[in-house]
This record gives structure tokens, sequence and C-alpha cells, in this order.
């Protein structure tokens, strides 16, 4: 039993180590999280001011959005118009998609997404009813997200097209922090 093991050391000291032998590569890293991950919450505020039935408003709005999958966001925002004229505010749900996977890829990246507003105008006025559509590009540095792209807002109902333009086309501003 001894002599077995003597030549049993004797051997395995004698094989030469195997040149091919590959230490396996390690695990890949995973991805950087970006402000458009699957279960990442947004919240927005926003002002303006602007024109409507030949008065002029000051606007303020907010609004939430949740990332139900990898770029695709689900959202809802409210705004309210102040002004001399009828009451008017807005109720507005939408869905974007955001190239998610381009983050740190590409310089921008593009989104694109749809929405529904319902106007509710004071005075006895008809409230008014649109859809619509945006896209365009995004600036992400880090926490830093910018957005420029266009909107296009078609009324879809009491639009008469002898007296109002039912399409409007706006630009489409996203300036946000991500945290």
């Amino acid at each position: 039993m001894r002599a077995s093991l003597v030549v049993a050391s004797v051997l395995a000291a004698a094989l030469p180590a195997r040149a091919d032998v590959v230490e396996p590569p390690p695990p890949p890293e995973p991805p950087k999280p970006t402000p458009f991950d699957r279960g990442k919450l947004g919240v927005s505020v926003g002002g303006g001011t602007q024109t409507q039935l030949g008065v002029h408003y000051i606007a303020i709005g907010a609004g939430i959005g949740y990332f139900v999958l990898d770029g695709v966001q689900l959202g809802v925002s409210g705004l309210h118009e102040f002004g001399d004229g009828p009451s008017i505010s807005k109720l507005s749900p939408s869905l974007t998609y955001i190239a998610q996977p381009l983050v740190g890829k590409w310089p921008v990246i593009p989104y694109a997404g749809g929405f529904y507003n319902h106007w509710f105008i004071g005075d006895n006025n008809p409230d008014l009813d649109t859809i619509g559509a945006r896209a365009g590009l995004m600036f992400v540095s880090g926490h830093l997200v910018l957005g420029l792209g266009v909107a296009v807002e078609h009324v879809v109902s009491a639009c008469n097209t002898m007296t109002t333009d039912c399409n409007s086309v706006y630009p489409d501003l996203t300036i946000s922090m991500a945290l």
C-alpha cells in the first residue's frame, strides 16, 4: 500500500502542467441603473403661460409616472390655468417608451409616446377631448435628463374645422433630475 502511494505521488509530480486550462472569465457586471428602469417612479411639476379663448392664462401642473417595464412608463398628469376667463383644467393619462437599453451606449436616446387629454372648461363651455403623440431625443448624464421633441395633438370632440384648427404642434421639453 505504501509503495502504491509513493508511485502515485511520483507520477503526479512527473506529469507536466496543462497549459490549456484557462480560468473562466469573471461574470459580466450587472447593468448600471438608469432613470428608466422597471419600478422607478417619476414626479413632475411645471408651469407656463399661454393665451386661450382670447385670455392670458398662467398654467401650473403636476404629474406622476411609473415604469411598469424597463423603458415603459404609465403616467397621469393634471394642470390648471389661472386667468380672467373661464376656468380651464386638464387631466391627462399617458404611455411613453424610452429606449432604455441605449442609455450609456449612445449620447442621446429616442423616446415616443401617446396621450389623451380631457380639458374641463368652465362658464358653461363644452369640455374638450384630445389625443396626441410625442417623440424626440433625450440626453442622459448621470442623474440629469434633458429631452427635446415634438408633440402633435388632435381635438376629437367638438371640433369645428370652419372656426377652429383641430390640430396643434408644439415643442415637447423635458428637464429632470433622476433620484
